[in-house]
């Protein structure tokens, strides 16, 4: 599937899910933003300390992230990396999951280069890029409240999130 089709179909399933809440409105608005311009696409890469995943810079090349991904977590875009409440909330998260050691559990090396790309509004589950390609092929990793889940793409995250049954994440890397 392509990728312009892909997020089309979550942005509408992620509105329609809005629309038919009861009250209507419980989990966040669902939003898409203007595409992330070229520089800006190249400080998040400098600032990532990491090549940024080819489908996560296509996405962010449509929409400089996205509200109500799932439930009240936000996709980061280069809008939101330099400050503001969800960085912050994404450093926090990644600071949580170096001290407690949560990348050994899963099988990942205590110093792997781990970079937010999403955030839930409590700071309990967060999406991260990661780039270590001699130790695993993933390069995503959603984490949170004892769940553990890898993807090979951005867009494999993004059919996941439409679709549970479209692909079937490893939780460790073991």
């Amino acid at each position: 599937m392509d990728l312009l089709r892909l997020v089309r179909d979550l942005a509408v399933d992620r509105v329609s899910r809005y629309f038919s809440e009861d009250p209507v409105g419980v989990s966040a608005i669902p939003r898409i933003y203007p595409p992330a311009k070229h520089e800006e696409l190249v400080a998040l890469e400098q600032r990532s300390g990491q090549l940024i995943e080819a489908t996560y810079r296509d996405f962010l090349s449509l929409t400089d992230g996205m509200d109500g991904f799932h439930l009240d977590m936000s996709v980061l875009g280069c809008k939101d990396i330099e400050g503001g409440v969800l960085a912050k909330l994404a450093a926090r998260f990644l600071q949580g999951v170096r001290e407690d050691v949560t990348t050994e559990d899963v099988g990942l090396p205590a110093e792997i280069g781990l970079f937010p790309i999403a955030v839930n509004g409590d700071c309990s589950r967060a999406i991260f890029m990661i780039d270590a390609p001699d130790i695993l092929p993933e390069r995503i990793w959603w984490v949170g409240e004892g769940d553990s889940m890898f993807f090979g793409t951005f867009a494999d995250l993004l059919s996941y999130a439409l679709d549970r049954l479209s692909y079937n994440p490893r939780e460790t890397v073991d």
